[in-house]
């Protein structure tokens, strides 16, 4: 089992971690919650897809994770559709409005969020296998 296996893996079990959490929070009605772990899930994810492809950073931040993944995922290797770097770029967002803004995530936020992510877990999954 390679060093690239083993990272790929633990990045996917964290996104699926977050994602498992997120549905939780969004049952019990904590949107704000369910967005901020969406947006967790579906960086580890493509943290996944970007070591994946062999591309590897110690700590990412976040501006550039969303910038490498777009242009190495999405746009030279193409293993994912460009909606996704659009919802990594849309989610950050959102988990921004939640963390920082007193305004509440609504329901319907939060459920999107969470359709996004699941979405975009499950591709990394199927791509990084």
């Amino acid at each position: 089992m390679g060093r690239s296996f083993v990272e790929v893996s633990g990045c996917l079990e964290k996104a699926k971690g977050f994602l498992k959490v997120a549905k939780v929070s969004f049952e019990v009605g904590e949107f704000d919650a369910c967005v901020c772990l969406c947006y967790h899930a579906v960086f580890w994810a493509a943290m996944a897809l970007l070591v994946h492809v062999g591309v590897k950073k110690a700590r990412w931040k976040h501006d550039e994770l969303r910038q490498a993944f777009g242009l190495e995922c999405v746009k030279r290797y193409k293993i994912c559709p460009p909606d996704f770097g659009e919802w990594l770029g849309d989610l950050y967002h959102l988990r921004s409005e939640a963390v920082y803004k007193l305004e509440r995530i609504s329901a319907k936020k939060a459920e999107r969020a969470l359709r996004k992510t699941e979405v975009f877990v499950q591709r990394a999954t199927e791509v990084c296998r």
